[in-house]
């Protein structure tokens, strides 16, 4: 809702921030205020360079109709991800699928057989 691309890292079940954080942010303008999820989320630094990460409010979240597979820049995303699947989601690390009990959706592949163990 406000103009920039964003990938969500991480989320709380309501806002974690200070009082004083919550008042500059006007959180309780919110239809939903403080007792909605929020979510940390990188900005694409092609958009917004001077804006790298933002605590967003859930009603402030617009979710595309379809993926978009566009180039995404962010300098932490090589620690965050593995890279996008083809679908065009992002494969969280170990860390961040476990903090979120999520898990990795794997591409297909053969097993090695036993005439490949032999190889080296």
């Amino acid at each position: 809702m406000f103009g920039y691309r964003a990938i969500i890292v991480g989320m709380d079940p309501v806002c974690s921030e200070s009082s004083s954080w919550m008042e500059n942010a006007q959180v309780k303008k919110l239809s939903r205020g403080t007792a909605q999820p929020f979510y940390q989320v990188l900005v694409d630094v092609c958009a917004e360079p001077d804006l790298l990460v933002a605590y967003v409010a859930e009603e402030n979240l617009l979710v595309p109709d379809k993926a978009d597979k566009g180039r995404f820049d962010h300098p932490y995303m090589s620690f965050l991800f593995y890279g996008m699947d083809s679908a065009g989601d992002f494969i969280p690390i170990k860390q961040l699928r476990e903090k979120y009990n999520k898990p990795r959706h794997e591409i297909p592949f053969d097993p090695p057989t036993d005439e490949d163990s032999g190889k080296s």
